[in-house]
């Protein structure tokens, strides 16, 4: 009973952090409070017959992009070769292949053959293709990839400043063809052959015995122009006469790590977890990615916790669950058992750049605890509030470090996430409930007097029942945080509506004022025009006037001068007579 009692009062704590936010959108998180990326929101990379690529970008708080790729291949198919721009970690979700690769500098090909729950680490550099085994069953090769690089970037998704990769065939294709012929020193046929085939999808169904009847010599050419005597298919035939299913067998040992192999990390009747680290895979060394894995059978909870150097990038591989996610940092000043929570951070990618149609979780709505902005306490104003969402299969949900979370699956299903952590090997969660708890460490006094207790009574209690394991039984707890989220959504969307309502007063306002002091402007400005224009006919009568006078005097006085003449001529005629 003090075990249950004790799971409800974490679960109460939980749920009232949520309770406190006025402008609660439950099903939104955001880079800083948690981010969603749903599956439809994925952008399409590569799609074909035989298989498609999709991709979305996330980030975590400090900034650093991640690009994750979903890859999904038919029985018989090949992924064809391409050049990676970056490190990149992969993990089988499903299906058997076999993935063909040549390391930076390498001179040989290595192959890994892969099955579900494998996981493996290739460096930017390296050349790579995949090939999915037929099988009775039509199961399909499901491969999640991470790729991290400072030249990716997640601002707009749909226009990444660089590619995860580049087919190897542009890396031929683009040049011209007589820098091919004196380059490769081959025939212009062979470059013309090149030059002229069709550029084929990404994704190709292939018989690999098929293609080997039908394999043209120039090929081969093209990896002897490439690598002369060390060309990997020489060393390939070579090696492969005596020792192909040695090796095969010594690769797939050394280089890959399988989730499904050995003991869980923690292990139940409500679930178990399993990480996975740099110790744990030798090609992971040197790499700030590691994995994790976790399933949660029906009503059930991974406590509350957090990572103090790392941030999680979980994909749903099955079922349905609950998120949450909280705040780390509180604003000065915020008083009470529930303050303002704020934290700086800069949102991610796919998800939370623009709206594509609908309404994008991880856009709108951290849950904010006072629903005020954070000044001093975040990274540029960036405000960080709890958030509360339900994942789906194929939904990607990001996690910033130090940000306390707990996943519940619902009563109906079981809940299963596998993920990647960044700066994994120096990471070591810390949880809130359980037997480690850090709770335990710090004491019930200074425990009390940080939950605002006056006395120890209910501390005492949380702290006594002890839960032995990080992952519990929490019946209906999902439900029920689910029914409050929305409910406080819908009482949020009143005051919601009730500011655009007032906004779009303001705004018809603002309208009006503009449009009266347009008319003003323009009444006055058709009143000066009329002024100028009656001033200018004014000027022109009185000009015209003055014309007609001028013209008037003129004809006077050349007619009085005409008179004048005359008048002295009939003088000057009547005196000559006399």
């Amino acid at each position: 009973m003090a075990v249950a009692t004790a799971r409800w009062l974490v679960l109460s704590l939980l749920v009232s952090a949520a309770a406190a936010a006025h402008d609660t959108k439950w099903k939104a998180g955001a880079a800083v409070g948690g981010q969603v990326v749903e599956k439809e929101r994925r952008r399409v990379v590569a799609e074909s017959e035989a298989g498609t690529v999709t991709a979305t970008d996330v980030a975590d708080a400090a900034g650093t992009v991640y690009r994750l790729q979903f890859i999904t291949m038919d029985p018989g198919a090949l992924f064809l070769p391409v050049q990676l721009h970056a490190d990149a970690v992969f993990y089988v979700h499903s299906g058997r292949g076999k993935v063909t690769y040549i390391q930076e500098g390498g001179s040989e090909t290595s192959s890994l053959e892969v099955q579900r729950g494998d996981v493996y680490n290739l460096e930017q550099g390296s050349i790579l293709y995949i090939q999915s085994y037929p099988n009775a069953t039509r199961e399909r090769l499901r491969i999640y990839a991470i790729f991290t690089s400072n030249a990716i970037n997640c601002d707009d998704p749909s226009h990444p400043t660089s590619e995860a990769y580049s087919s190897v065939s542009n890396l031929l294709r683009g040049f011209d063809v007589k820098i091919l012929r004196q380059g490769f020193g081959v025939s212009g046929e062979v470059v013309e052959a090149i030059q002229s085939a069709k550029s084929p999808q990404l994704i190709i169904m292939y018989n690999p015995d098929q293609e080997k009847k039908e394999k043209s010599n120039w090929t081969e050419e093209i990896f002897d122009a490439l690598w002369g005597d060390e060309s990997p298919l020489n060393k390939k035939k070579k090696k492969d006469k005596h020792k192909k299913k040695d090796k095969k067998d010594d690769k797939s040992k050394s280089e890959t790590f399988n989730f499904y192999s050995g003991k869980p990390d923690v292990k139940n009747c409500f679930g178990w977890s399993k990480t996975m680290t740099n110790k744990d895979l030798q090609n992971l060394k040197g790499s700030n990615i590691g994995m994790f894995m976790v399933n949660l059978t029906t009503g059930s909870m991974m406590g509350p916790h957090w990572n103090p150097k790392a941030t999680e990038i979980a994909i749903v591989t099955h079922g349905s669950g609950i998120v949450q996610v909280v705040c780390p940092s509180t604003a000065s000043g915020a008083g009470g058992g529930h303050g303002h929570h704020d934290e700086g951070g800069r949102g991610g990618g796919d998800h939370g750049h623009h709206d594509e149609g609908g309404r994008r979780r991880g856009d709108h709505g951290h849950h904010d605890e006072g629903g005020r902005r954070g000044g001093d306490h975040g990274q540029g104003g960036v405000e960080c509030k709890n958030s509360v969402f339900r994942v789906k299969e194929g939904d990607v949900f990001v996690v910033p470090r130090f940000h306390p979370m707990a996943q519940l699956s619902f009563n109906n299903g079981s809940f299963v996430f596998v993920g990647f952590s960044t700066h994994m090997g120096e990471n070591n969660p810390q949880f809130l409930a359980g037997e480690h708890s850090v709770l335990q460490v710090i004491g019930k006094e200074i425990v009390a007097l940080a939950l605002g207790q006056k006395n120890t009574t209910a501390v005492e209690q949380l702290l006594s029942a002890k839960s032995g394991s990080t992952i519990m039984a929490c019946i209906s707890c999902a439900e029920e945080l689910e029914r409050k989220a929305e409910k406080e959504e819908q009482e949020g969307g009143k005051g919601e509506r009730e500011r655009e309502e007032e906004e779009e007063r303001e705004r018809k306002q603002r309208e009006e004022e503009e449009r009266k002091k347009r008319e003003e402007e323009e009444r006055a400005r058709r009143e000066e025009e009329e002024r100028a224009r009656r001033e200018e006919e004014r000027k022109k009568r009185e000009e015209e006037e003055q014309r007609k006078r001028e013209e008037e005097e003129r004809k006077r006085r050349e007619q009085e001068e005409e008179e004048e003449r005359r008048r002295r001529e009939e003088e000057e005629g009547g005196g000559g007579q006399g």
